[in-house]
């Protein structure tokens, strides 16, 4: 009974101040927004290093002597090699012509083809760094018929360096942003609060207590936070779309920035109501 008597006296708040009520889930709205670009970008940043780590391989090129498919076999026992696929000397001329389609003249001068057949040795993830490029690449020039091979470790550290700093920017960023949308919760729900200090006085004086009281302010705190989060995922979705012309395809799960966006704004406008009630109360 007294639930729902708050949640009516919470309606009554939000339609009584609704200039201040449409002001604040605006403010929200843009910082829920915000919120959910930059986990947007984080998503796509994890995504993008992913990739990247995938792609982190040693280049191994035979001699013509090689016995290609006893080194296979060789080289995909070794701990820590996740795949080895063969490169043919003409698939690899194949693939350069394709690469370079505009300059393919260059390639002319040369009577035979120069280019060597080669293995592309993919690591399993704990080997994918200068350590374990290094051990794997000095375990493979032990082998019988290998010439020589390529692989950038030092790079490769500092690529992951680099990409470790992006992503607690980008991490301390998101906090600040989480921080920004409680914080205007908690400014809205207090000048709501102090709008109607009298009325909360008297509420006080005839017995009623503070979780009744609070009540309604909390349901306001929802309700910003509901609405704010829906407003927040239709803007995502415009911008990923504007992005995806720029940037081409991006990574974006529809349905977990919608549930991310309405959870997110419900807990903040909990935690914000929550924190200007209790402040007032004490």
């Amino acid at each position: 009974m007294s639930l729902r008597i708050g949640i009516r006296e919470g309606v009554r708040t939000i339609t009584r101040n609704a200039s201040l009520f449409l002001l604040s889930l605006l403010v929200a709205a843009i910082s829920l927004f915000l919120l959910a670009l930059f986990s947007l970008v984080t998503v796509n940043l994890y995504k993008s290093i992913e990739l990247l780590d995938e792609k982190i391989e040693i280049v191994v090129f035979l001699d013509r002597t090689a016995n290609v498919n006893v080194l296979e076999e060789n080289i995909a026992k070794i701990n820590g090699v996740e795949e080895v696929i063969f490169i043919s000397s003409e698939q690899a001329l194949a693939d350069l012509k394709n690469e370079l389609q505009d300059t393919e003249e260059i390639l002319n001068v040369f009577e035979e083809n120069p280019l060597p057949a080669s293995f592309r040795v993919k690591l399993k993830s704990s080997f994918r760094n200068a350590k374990g490029l290094e051990e794997i690449s000095g375990k493979i020039m032990l082998l019988a018929g290998i010439e020589e091979t390529l692989y950038g470790g030092e790079l490769v550290d500092q690529l992951k360096r680099v990409t470790r700093v992006i992503v607690l920017f980008d991490l301390g960023l998101l906090l600040i942003i989480i921080f920004s949308v409680i914080f205007v919760i908690f400014q809205t729900i207090k000048l709501t609060i102090f709008a109607r200090s009298t009325e909360i006085e008297i509420m006080k004086l005839v017995g009623a207590s503070n979780g009744f009281i609070a009540v309604p302010f909390t349901f306001e705190g929802i309700v910003q936070g509901f609405i704010g989060g829906i407003i927040a995922f239709l803007l995502t979705v415009v911008t990923y779309r504007v992005a995806g012309f720029f940037f081409g395809n991006l990574y974006f799960p529809h349905w977990w920035f919608l549930l991310g966006t309405i959870l997110g704004g419900i807990l903040f406008g909990l935690i914000g109501s929550g924190i200007a009630v209790r402040r007032f109360l004490k």
